[in-house]
């Protein structure tokens, strides 16, 4: 039987479709064109990862929704992996959920392709040229995904609880490592909250370190994770009855950002930039 060109070219796309990792359905990441016709990655780990977390208590407005586009679209590049995740808190549905996550193709060396029969060869060219545009659209829908799930009205955000637990996981996490963290960075869950009274505190940053520190509540990302904020400080259209006000001054804004910095310091990261709530800079 013959098949025309783009017959064959169209069965090459379902065929990256059908090898998604089947726990990622919902927004399933194609795995790489190596993958698919049964061969290893060139390089054992991704040449550096990017974590995304978006909180879901806070109301984005569009610039900064359309800022994270931005600035998970330029990092991305071959043989980067992303994974993206929502949170809020411990309520049923609100605990951090991991969207989507995957690695962009590796670009092959001339040695793997001409060691490749010519069939596979044709095949693998297809695949590799399809993968990262599927990938970027996965990581589009995904973000979207987040934001879609975005609410003011809930109460709890486990701020410091979820990096902890996620910290766990990236310290494991072979490679270089960037975290951006989507949240206006306002902690208000059992341990502690930086609001009183449907207004933000001027907090003590020393104080509340060791609030977490005494109960061990400190994550360990094993040195040299880079973390950038966007968002903090930020109040949505609609503010929640914890945030009846709609303006931080600096002092309050420095506070908090001074207590994010002494989190993540002793937690074997480091913050390279926060938006206050805009970030300026791109993630290196």
């Amino acid at each position: 039987m013959t098949i025309s060109y783009n017959m064959k070219h169209l069965l090459l796309a379902i065929s990256l479709l059908l090898a998604l990792p089947g726990s990622l359905m919902a927004s399933p990441f194609p795995k790489t064109s190596y993958e698919v016709l049964g061969n290893r990655n060139p390089r054992s780990c991704p040449g550096a990862a990017l974590f995304v977390l978006v909180d879901q208590s806070v109301n984005y407005d569009e610039a900064l929704k359309a800022k994270t586009m931005e600035l998970v679209r330029n990092w991305t590049a071959e043989g980067r992996a992303v994974e993206i995740y929502s949170f809020s808190s411990a309520l049923p549905g609100r605990y951090t959920t991991r969207i989507t996550g995957g690695r962009f193709d590796d670009q092959p060396s001339d040695e793997y392709l001409d060691n490749l029969k010519r069939s596979d060869r044709e095949r693998f060219i297809s695949l590799h040229s399809r993968q990262p545009l599927i990938a970027r659209k996965v990581v589009r829908l995904s973000l979207q995904e987040a934001f879609a799930g975005s609410r003011n009205e809930i109460q709890r955000t486990d701020i410091v609880r979820t990096m902890k637990e996620m910290s766990d996981y990236i310290r494991t996490y072979p490679g270089t490592k960037s975290i951006l963290l989507v949240s206006d960075m306002m902690e208000n869950s059992s341990m502690a909250s930086f609001y009183f009274k449907g207004r933000t505190r001027l907090i003590d940053p020393v104080r509340e370190m060791q609030k977490f520190t005494a109960r061990q509540m400190t994550g360990n990302f094993g040195g040299k994770v880079r973390v950038y904020i966007l968002g903090l400080g930020f109040y949505g259209n609609d503010a929640s009855p914890a945030k009846s006000e709609q303006y931080l001054d600096v002092d309050r804004i420095n506070a908090i950002a001074a207590f994010w910095r002494s989190w993540f310091r002793n937690s074997g990261a480091y913050v390279v930039e926060t938006g206050k709530p805009m970030m300026f800079g791109s993630i290196r």
